[in-house]
């Protein structure tokens, strides 16, 4: 059975730089996500691996989408700048199966069926067909995997646990040295295929937004019980939890109230600045907390967490949907909310004011 692959690049090439190139059918999102998951997270471009380095790597995004590929150091580039990284990957839209798997494991072995070169005149990718007697051009990119590597990819995809790993000849030279005969990854030699940590990814995406000359007081990430998925960012952790719970009690209510089907955010603003809670998954919402400032730049930069945050938790957390609210989940909501009245005002244009004791005034809006 043959397989229909996309192409993917990412290197320094000749008159253009240092970008990535796709086949016409690979979709943007993918293409987005080749470069955030795969080049950011394998190539360091100030600790560089050495000049001999290679790899090949493996990433199923779900069950009908999977990257996989070669990653080399490929020397200098035509301004003299050394360490250019090299990667080439291909890209499946279709349910894996054992037997495609089968057939990706020897396609890494052997190497893309073509090696695009950084110099070539005019670069154009291709779809490629991948054979049942598929033989590779480009030899020196392909790395003989080990027996254990095999068995972890199989075992992940019977368990229906998403393959995304990564290793280098050296790590595989490793461990074909001699050792005890066994069908597991020994982890003291380092062979396991590394995974993403999300935890770290979703905390540097925080930690960029808090960087923001936005006068961000605080940030969290909160669960729809009202529970802290991560660290408040500025924030005492108690006030956090009060304010996620508060906010999170007035987006199910005014659901509730409207007969709204989803909410895209709930804002809380004042002179003195503003609260705002944006959905990013169905299992996690960003709480923002700001002081006085630019209203229209904040928008964009939450959006633009927002964004990136889908993309890692779509993947880190595919969890079923849960209600949105669970009050009995936070223990500070209960009181929090005695203290509010509220009242809805339906307008012309589906947005609804949440008048509030004091002088804020709040603005939900619908999708």
């Amino acid at each position: 059975m043959s397989l229909l692959v996309e192409q993917l690049i990412y290197s320094s090439f000749s008159q253009l730089g240092f970008k990535y190139i796709a086949s016409v059918n690979v979709p943007l999102g993918i293409q987005q996500f080749f470069y955030q998951h795969i080049v950011s997270q394998l190539w360091d471009t100030y600790n560089p691996p050495d000049r001999k380095f290679k790899g090949v790597y493996i990433y199923q995004i779900d069950s009908h989408n999977t990257l996989f590929g070669w990653l080399i150091n490929d020397g200098k580039d035509e301004f003299g700048r050394g360490d250019i990284p090299y990667f080439h990957c291909y890209y499946l839209q279709e349910l894996l199966d054992s037997k495609q798997l089968f057939k990706i494991l020897a396609c890494l072995e052997a190497g893309p069926l073509k090696r695009i070169f950084r110099d070539e005149a005019k670069i154009s990718l291709d779809p490629v067909i991948l054979a049942d007697n598929y033989q590779a051009n480009a030899f020196e990119l392909g790395i003989k995997l080990s027996k254990d590597i095999r068995l972890f990819s199989q075992r992940q995809l019977r368990e229906e646990k998403p393959l995304q790993w990564f290793i280098s000849s050296k790590e595989t030279k490793e461990r074909q040295r001699p050792h005890p005969t066994d069908n597991n990854y020994d982890n003291s030699k380092n062979t396991l295929p590394r995974e993403p940590n999300y935890k770290v990814e979703i905390a540097k995406i925080l930690q960029e937004l808090a960087e923001k000359p936005l006068a961000i007081e605080g940030i969290m990430l909160v669960s729809p019980q009202g529970q802290p998925l991560t660290d408040s960012i500025g924030m005492e952790h108690n006030s956090a939890l009060i304010l996620a719970g508060t906010m999170l009690y007035l987006a199910n209510n005014t659901k509730e109230e409207l007969s709204w089907s989803d909410l895209e955010q709930i804002a809380i603003r004042s002179p003195q600045g503003h609260l705002i809670l944006t959905p990013c998954s169905d299992q996690a919402f960003l709480l923002v907390k700001t002081g006085k400032t630019l209203t229209g730049l904040l928008e964009v930069e939450i959006q633009k967490t927002r964004s990136k945050l889908q993309k890692i938790l779509a993947i880190s957390n595919p969890t079923p949907e849960t209600p949105l609210l669970n009050p009995a989940a936070n223990p500070f909501l209960d009181s929090v909310v005695e203290e509010f009245e509220i009242v809805l005002e339906t307008e012309d244009n589906n947005n609804a004011d949440i008048s509030l004791p004091g002088q804020t005034n709040s603005v939900i809006s619908n999708q």
